[in-house]
């Protein structure tokens, strides 16, 4: 069964255009994904699919009429599309899940701890990065960037869906992890830091990236099991957080086997 919409004034057309914004993600529990694909891994994935809205002139791909059964489907003319859409240019479907739980803390696993980590764009790329190296998660601190804002969902392309996020994790939060075994490696410059070839990476170790102008907070170098620095040859003052975590992602990847 689909459901017509024709006016803009609609509550359902209201809310989800809404949910551009943090806060009224927060306040209906929901966030946005655009796109077929996306859509499709959002229904083969633990998040709950609340609606799902295409635009009058999109057409179904075959491969999402078997998951769309059983779902609340919406249509659209396109002019209404486009106001609920975040994109400029819109890929004609939409659908909205419900934000999850965070999980709880694991026994271990090698995780990437993003510490004030504010670009849609670099969160984004870390999060698939992650995802690409089998990381079993990425942890964030509470200034970060929101995970659900929809620019950062689409830079994903999919893996906000295949890997676990913990949202809002403090630095406390964090040291407690430490307590319970895991190594903290942190990305910093100091008279201590190693190069990734100099360290092992466990099964419970967490690599710890910072904010784009700041770097790692002072309180995490302090806590550091390890300090961890990329050797650079060229001229370059620095590597873009993304860029760096992506580097130490794919060492502690190897070094543990999971590549």
């Amino acid at each position: 069964m689909i459901q017509e919409i024709t006016s803009q004034d609609h509550k359902l057309v209201k809310k989800i255009a809404s949910l551009k914004e943090k806060k009224y993600r927060q306040k209906y529990g929901e966030f946005l994904v655009e796109g077929a694909l996306s859509v499709e891994w959002a229904l083969s994935s633990p998040y709950k699919v609340s609606d799902i809205v295409f635009s009058e002139d999109f057409s179904l791909p075959a491969s999402l009429h078997q998951s769309l059964n059983g779902q609340n489907l919406v249509r659209v003319p396109s002019h209404i599309f486009a106001k609920m859409a975040d994109t400029k240019t819109p890929q004609g479907i939409l659908c909205t899940c419900a934000l999850p739980e965070v999980p709880e803390a694991p026994e271990k696993g090698l995780f990437i701890f993003c510490d004030r980590v504010r670009d849609p764009g670099n969160l984004g790329t870390i999060i698939r990065t992650a995802d690409a190296m089998g990381f079993d998660g990425v942890i964030l601190s509470p200034d970060c960037v929101d995970p659900y804002n929809p620019k950062l969902v689409r830079s994903t392309m999919g893996s906000l869906f295949h890997i676990s996020l913990y949202d809002g994790i403090g630095y406390d939060e964090l040291t407690s992890w430490q307590k319970k075994g895991f190594q903290l490696v942190v990305s910093a410059l100091s008279k201590a830091s190693v190069t990734p070839k100099e360290l092992t990476f466990s099964d419970k170790t967490v690599i710890v990236m910072g904010n784009e102008s700041s770097g790692v907070c002072p309180e995490l170098i302090a806590a550091a099991d390890r300090v961890v620095k990329i050797p650079m040859a060229g001229s370059a003052e620095s590597l873009n957080v993304a860029a760096a975590a992506a580097i130490l992602m794919y060492e502690a990847a190897g070094k543990s086997g999971r590549i």
